[in-house]
């Protein structure tokens, strides 16, 4: 979801400003810029551009055992498990906005954060000023993307407000 989210917010160039690399599973490649694609979706295009761009990174598959693992014991899809499985094997920063995702993460020692992370990570930068990450928060969630109460107050707190 925040690989969906920083294509709806226009933010997959500005992520080239940041000095770590951004990783992205095999898996969730699929899931959101392959069938994405095929069901039309314009940001499904816009993240197999950041691909072909560099401004994302193709990970490496995640290790096939370590996803059977997670799965079994957690219960977690496939795509999830593998987020997970590659961020422990690139000793990466997860990044997902499914709680579940990373309460498990977390449990495997993976640090981790979500779309407001991202905004945090682009205004410490320089790339965004506070408000126009406000704004661009803003607009995913009027664009319809579902976050409570109490998360865009704690995404808030992230960006400074």
């Amino acid at each position: 979801m925040v690989l969906i989210n920083l294509a709806s917010a226009n933010l997959l160039v500005s992520i080239r400003e940041l000095p770590e690399t951004i990783l992205v599973p095999p898996e969730v490649l699929e899931e959101t810029a392959g069938v994405g694609e095929r069901l039309g979706y314009p940001d499904a295009l816009a993240i197999r551009k950041a691909v072909e761009a560099g401004a994302l990174r193709l990970a490496r598959e995640a290790d096939a055992r370590l996803v059977r693992r997670l799965r079994r014991e957690t219960r977690l899809r496939e795509t999830d498990a593998a987020v997970i499985a590659v961020a422990l094997k690139e000793r990466a920063y997860l990044g997902s906005d499914d709680a579940k995702v990373r309460r498990v993460a977390e449990l495997e020692g993976v640090a981790c954060g979500g779309t407001g992370y991202l905004l945090a990570r682009l205004i410490a930068e320089g790339v965004l000023t506070r408000e126009q990450a406000r704004s661009r928060l803003d607009a995913l969630i009027t664009e319809g993307w579902y976050c409570d109460v109490s998360t865009y107050a704690g995404i808030l707190r992230q960006l400074g407000f």
